[in-house]
């Protein structure tokens, strides 16, 4: 069966690689035009995955944009799969694949749709999250039908960069079990119920800074949810931006944002309760004593 994909993230080309290997022919595939941004978690190149596969490349900042549908529409897909796109899709490219087009969301839906969900699942104390494969039948969010998901637990010290990973195999995994079920017209199709529904908003990198008045323990979950691919919590030494990529709660006390201690594995900066150990920083930085981050 012939098959589009819109996306511009790395979970997006492994899953566009999955339903190749599951049966489905790539035909056209919709993706952001570079440069790569920094600022993008996983964002990634597409050409070579297309030109492998024989498939149309169609770049786009905007996937309901009337030339990226018209070129998408030459190409015939009869299933269009969604994911890693932050966009949502408006009623023509809705009604342009036959067999239906369909999304990922990496949570158990109808729980917790929205946006920035690794962040914010860690953010939220979830002991357990997942991926769900869905239609997409109109233009809300993460509100179709259920064609299937896959469980995912959370550890206790899981970062963004260890959940990212276990979500993206999560992925593959979905892809690989459901291709060929939509392919022969036997996947299942399990209506979402809104009253259970609830949604996360969108987070931007200016949302990471860190308020040095938060208890520790919550501060390493700060740190943690943000992390790699993430652009990072991050803080300010006079004029400096630091980033924080890995930390973890420590006892010590003092005014909040102050250099309290100098240890080998980094700074220790005193919080509204507790500690913060500062395991890696970038720029590396020299903290001294008595230092004011904030």
């Amino acid at each position: 069966m012939r098959a589009a994909w819109v996306s511009f993230d790395v979970i997006g080309r492994d899953c566009l690689e999955a339903s190749a290997q599951a049966g489905a022919e790539i035909v056209a595939v919709v993706t952001l035009p570079g440069p790569l941004d920094p600022n993008r978690a996983g964002q990634c190149s597409f050409a070579a995955v297309a030109g492998r596969h024989g498939a149309r490349l169609i770049e786009t900042g905007d996937v309901n944009d009337p030339a990226a549908i018209a070129a998408l529409r030459e190409e015939r897909p009869e299933l269009v799969f969604v994911v890693g796109w932050s966009q949502l899709l408006r009623g023509e490219l809705l009604s342009l694949a036959p067999a239906g087009v369909f999304g990922m969301h990496p949570t158990l839906l109808p729980r917790h749709r929205g946006r920035a969900p690794i962040p914010w699942a860690l953010l939220s104390g979830l002991a357990r999250t997942g991926v769900t494969l869905f239609e997409i039948l109109d233009e809300t969010a993460d509100s179709g039908a259920i064609v299937g998901q896959v469980a995912v637990p959370i550890e206790p010290d899981e970062t963004a960069t260890t959940l990212y990973a276990k979500l993206s195999r999560a992925h593959v995994e979905l892809i690989a079990e459901h291709v060929p079920r939509l392919i022969d017209g036997t996947a299942a199709r399990l209506p979402q119920d809104p009253r259970r529904a609830s949604a996360w908003p969108r987070r931007t990198p200016a949302d990471g800074i860190i308020d040095w008045d938060t208890r520790a323990p919550y501060l390493y979950d700060w740190v943690r949810a943000q992390t790699r691919p993430y652009p990072g919590a991050f803080t300010y030494l006079g004029d400096e931006k630091l980033v924080v990529w890995s930390a973890r709660a420590v006892e010590g006390s003092g005014p909040a944002g102050t250099v309290v201690e100098e240890r080998p594995e980094g700074a220790v900066v005193a919080c509204g309760e507790g500690a913060l150990l500062l395991e890696e920083v970038e720029p590396a930085a020299v903290l001294a004593v008595g230092s004011r981050l904030g």
